[in-house]
């Protein structure tokens, strides 16, 4: 809490009690009939609520300084996070692209596939429609190690998988 917050709102506190005690006289002195007194009375009580008064706006004052801090703060802190987070990304980055250069220098090769002129033709017909889909039945013809597509019966030594 800043000073001046903490300077004026003990003062406005300690000056509103104070008040109390010219605010009883004066009610004394006005049921007593002494006019004399009780002006005096409400005059100290004037002095002491203007007193009070000008605690509160110390007190507004340190509580504008104290939001301003406060805001500094909460900026100096966000441009300490967004820095830390492109620290953050730029390290990932360099990972990332160092994973990726020893992944591709260390890359497995892979699986391919190629159609023999069979299994093309096969695709052709299909397409054209000069053969229709439900007249290759599954387990009727296999490819074999060479990509060819020959009836199951006359496949040497295949593997039958089925899908």
């Amino acid at each position: 809490m800043h000073v001046l917050t903490m300077e004026g709102l003990m003062g406005a506190g300690m000056n509103a009690k104070l008040v109390d005690t010219p605010m009883r006289a004066a009610g004394e002195a006005e049921r007593k009939g002494n006019k004399a007194a009780m002006e005096r009375a409400l005059g100290y009580a004037g002095a002491v609520t203007k007193q009070a008064e000008a605690y509160q706006e110390k007190a507004a004052k340190g509580m504008e300084k104290e939001a301003e801090e406060a805001k500094k703060a909460e900026e100096k802190r966000l441009e300490e996070l967004a820095e830390q987070r492109a620290a953050e990304k730029e390290a990932l980055e360099a990972r990332t692209e160092e994973a990726s250069e020893n992944h591709a220098a260390a890359a497995e090769p892979v699986d391919s596939l190629e159609v023999s002129e069979d299994g093309k033709q096969a695709a052709a017909s299909l397409e054209s429609g000069s053969l229709e889909p439900g007249s290759l039945e599954p387990g009727s013809c296999v490819y074999t190690a060479a990509g060819e597509i020959v009836p199951a019966e006359s496949a040497p030594e295949t593997v039958s998988v089925s899908v």
